[in-house]
């Protein structure tokens, strides 16, 4: 038992209150609080994690990048006319003319392929113009329209596919990557038989196809 210090029970009722007092000290408390926090943590009942949220449990998600693959399937054509400033052979020259003056500018590269030949989206994605266009006209008559198929992807690219017949898709359709869009169509682009192949970026400017498409 405790005996009361000298000076009778109330002097010994007001130190009890004083070490009472210090231990409610809040500061004190504040770090016991912290301590008792992290030791929970470590039991089990709740897991902290660094990582990256991804699944339902969040809005977030990763998003995996379609590779390009060439528009006549799984074997790479062979490139006629690539990406970038080219000389016109004389005999696609306009008539009259003999001499090049400057260099044309390739947008695309011009894949080598039979009459018929099945062309096929590049990538998945939403067709955004199947038809005539001006943008792609005959060299020796500007009055022959060449059918052009445009298909924008989920990234903001989009493909351009020249020189097609027998359009098997339309404006607004989706399309999976390796589906048939037409046929090559015979035209005087070049020396035989080529599809024009346009990749463009999300600002719409051209990409060279032959560094971007993946190799089979």
């Amino acid at each position: 038992m405790v005996e009361p210090p000298p000076g009778g029970i109330f002097r010994f009722n007001r130190l009890i209150f004083k070490m009472e007092l210090k231990l409610f000290n809040p500061s004190a408390w504040v770090l016991v609080a912290a301590v008792v926090l992290v030791q929970a943590l470590s039991w089990g009942d709740v897991a902290l994690s660094s990582s990256t949220l991804v699944g339902p449990t969040t809005t977030a998600a990763l998003f995996v990048a379609e590779p390009f693959v060439n528009p006549f399937g799984t074997k790479k054509p062979k490139i006629l006319s690539g990406f970038g400033k080219r000389d016109v052979p004389a005999s696609l020259l306009a008539p009259g003319t003999t001499v090049q003056m400057l260099k044309e500018v390739h947008e695309g590269a011009d894949y080598r392929a039979l009459v018929g030949s099945v062309v096929r989206a590049a990538r998945s994605g939403k067709v955004i113009f199947a038809g005539f266009s001006k943008m792609y006209v005959s060299r020796q008559d500007k009055t022959d329209q060449h059918r052009l198929v445009i298909v924008r992807h989920a990234d903001g690219t989009s493909t351009r596919y020249v020189h097609l017949s027998a359009l098997r898709v339309k404006p607004g359709q989706d399309v999976q990557s390796g589906q048939v869009l037409g046929m090559l169509a015979e035209s005087d682009e070049w020396t035989e038989p080529v599809l024009h192949f346009e990749i463009r970026d999300i600002r719409g400017q051209a990409m060279d196809p032959a560094k971007v498409i993946a190799t089979p």
